[in-house]
């Protein structure tokens, strides 16, 4: 009997756990925290008429120059866009138009143009960029610009023609386009 008392004894001891190697365990957690922000690229509150004046007999003017507020908080690419290509005479005279679009000779009075090239010149997207009127197609101010918070310069010039113009009002409409760049 007295083996068996001693058997139990020294099971029960080896089920024992030592008070000495005690462990701990902590449940934790992971927080994780995210944002966004709106990818903005504009142009602020600029909507303008650049007024040449008082045309010379072949066209020249005083440059004009504005100044644009831009923000981009991101790469972009910056172009123009021209309705026209050039300054038009406004007409409904069908013999007044210009022949096309490279030759601004009046359809019907040859020795009249009735139409004026002008360019623009854009300070402040980096580096200077000057530029051509281009008629319905885009024309590229700069790509892959870096973000921008800051005033453009731009400014307008008008391009003497080989003929005296037509006398009258010319117009044209250009959009400064700003397209954003993803990182």
């Amino acid at each position: 009997m007295m083996k068996r008392i001693l058997i139990a004894t020294a099971m029960v001891a080896a089920a024992t756990p030592a008070m000495a190697a005690e462990t701990t365990t902590v449940n934790g957690a992971t927080v994780a925290f995210s944002g966004n922000r709106a990818t903005v690229c504009e142009v602020r509150d600029y909507e303008n008429t650049v007024q040449f004046g008082a045309l010379g007999e072949f066209g020249a003017a005083t440059p004009v120059t504005d100044t644009a507020s831009i923000y981009c908080n991101v790469k972009f690419n910056a172009s123009i866009a021209s309705q026209n290509g050039y300054l038009r005479l406004v007409t409904n005279d069908a013999g007044a138009t210009p022949i096309s679009q490279s030759n601004t000779t009046a359809t019907s009075y040859q020795q009249f143009a009735s139409a004026l090239d002008y360019g623009v010149a854009v300070q402040g997207l980096g580096s200077a960029n000057t530029t051509a009127i281009g008629a319905s197609s885009q024309v590229g101010l700069g790509s892959n610009l870096p973000p921008i918070s800051a005033s453009a310069q731009l400014t307008y010039s008008t391009v003497t023609s080989a003929k005296p113009l037509l006398g009258g009002n010319y117009a044209d409409s250009v959009t400064l386009t700003l397209t954003p760049v993803a990182f």
